[in-house]
């Protein structure tokens, strides 16, 4: 099939050799144009801010070759003909050339490889695409924050004992120890850009789901968990308690969009297939 989808590259284009040429979005005349872009508003500062949205988008297309490599048997080349992709890749791009390391290019490059494998729903395309959108507005806490909500309401750990799955929250928990810093205007902000939505019902004395699933635990309130883990050394859980406290966990819960972004921050610990969330 791809044989017969042999395509000329125009200057600066990119081909992927995959049974045929398949043209990929041109990243060098994206970033003509946008530092065109820059000469013309910022003469004053063309060159400096040349060579920042250079290195911006050699970084982005080294992290997104990361991806490419990561999910290689699920990339389905023809999609990169798509208008839709094609835009997708440019306005990440943009993105990332104007906000650098503040766009949050590995989940960018994440959300893009997703879009790009051959059994994504056009759900998850849309949601996926949504999240794209709204993650270059979102600092590194907010993002730890989602995942924080997802830790709480959705994950399930299996481990052969209780100290097991404490060491497991603890890593967890040090790779979103940035919720920590969230205010109460981080996470109005959140709920600006649509990842979060306030609950109809406050749900208060939170207890992470997956406790439910642990004899020992299960049942126990809030001060009933803290005591239990402080008594039997199990500090990680009552730091993952006290996070629940402080950040009022259960007075906002996920929209798709941030159920999403929550989701593919935890992949590396989960192996979560993301395709499969809302099914």
């Amino acid at each position: 099939m791809f044989e017969k989808q042999k395509q000329d590259v125009g200057e600066n284009s990119t081909a992927i050799q995959a049974g045929g040429d398949v043209t990929v979005t041109p990243y060098l005349e994206l970033r003509a144009i946008f530092l065109d872009l820059f000469e013309l508003n910022f003469p004053r500062i063309q060159q400096a801010a040349k060579e920042t949205a250079d290195q911006r988008i050699e970084a982005m297309l080294d992290e997104l070759q990361k991806s490419f490599v990561k999910h290689k048997d699920q990339i389905d080349p023809r999609k990169f003909e798509e208008p839709a992709m094609q835009y997708e890749m440019q306005a990440m791009a943009i993105d990332v050339a104007r906000k650098g390391d503040k766009s949050n290019v590995d989940l960018l490059c994440e959300l893009f490889c997703t879009m790009m494998s051959k059994d994504c729903p056009e759900l998850i395309e849309l949601i996926a695409a949504e999240a794209r959108r709204i993650l270059p507005n979102l600092s590194p806490k907010h993002v730890s924050y989602l995942s924080l909500e997802v830790l709480v309401n959705e994950v399930s750990i299996t481990a052969p004992n209780l100290q097991a799955i404490n060491n497991t929250v603890g890593q967890t928990l040090a790779h979103i120890s940035q919720c920590s810093q969230v205010t109460h205007s981080d996470l109005q902000y959140i709920s600006v850009s649509g990842a979060i939505v306030a609950r109809g019902i406050t749900h208060v004395g939170v207890t992470p789901s997956f406790t439910n699933d642990i004899p020992d635990l299960k049942g126990k309130h809030a001060e009933q968990l803290i005591e239990f883990s402080n008594q039997n050394g199990l500090l990680n859980f009552t730091e993952l308690q006290n996070l629940i406290s402080k950040l009022h966990i259960g007075h906002f819960q996920l929209t798709a969009v941030g159920r999403l972004i929550g989701w593919l921050n935890l992949s590396k610990f989960s192996q979560i297939d993301i395709k499969q969330l809302f099914k």
